[in-house]
């Protein structure tokens, strides 16, 4: 019994890879990229990145790296992304749901969703802690997220 679960787990993460590789061939790389390391792109439809960047900088008063990822809406619908950035030899990762928060209506003083309306850009800062050297080799994974 106990194989027969583990033999599931690993052909699940094995199609996983497999069609996340198919993906990253698709994926149209940003003109603006300010970052040495070779990047693999895979982004959905709905998501433009505008730019991205990689930086020595500190993280809790300490030398670490980090990256700065603009996104933009480029569908008909308010969205919200999900972002994976991979350091492939470090065997690092970090990212978020952007937006993080929704935004307070002035009238009601109620939260809304947390979503990039139509056309709407945003940049966010992802910084990895205990980590000094700029990586040679990066993928970067934009998904749909649900907006709750």
């Amino acid at each position: 019994m106990k194989h027969s679960r583990i033999l599931a787990v690993l052909l699940a993460v094995g199609l996983l890879m497999v069609g996340g590789y198919a993906t990253t061939l698709c994926a149209a790389a940003p003109k603006d990229v300010k970052c040495p390391a070779k990047v693999a792109w895979s982004t959905v439809p709905e998501v433009q990145v505008t730019s991205f960047a990689c930086m020595k900088t500190t993280y809790k008063k300490k030398p670490a790296i980090a990256f700065e990822i603009g996104l933009k809406n480029v569908s008909d619908k308010p969205q919200r992304f999900r972002v994976h950035i991979f350091l492939v030899n470090e065997n690092k990762a970090v990212g978020g749901k952007v937006p993080r928060k929704g935004k307070k209506d002035k009238k009601t003083g109620k939260k809304g969703k947390p979503v990039l309306q139509p056309g709407q850009e945003i940049k966010v800062k992802y910084p990895v802690a205990k980590t000094t050297e700029l990586p040679k080799e990066l993928e970067v994974v934009v998904d749909l997220c649900p907006a709750l």
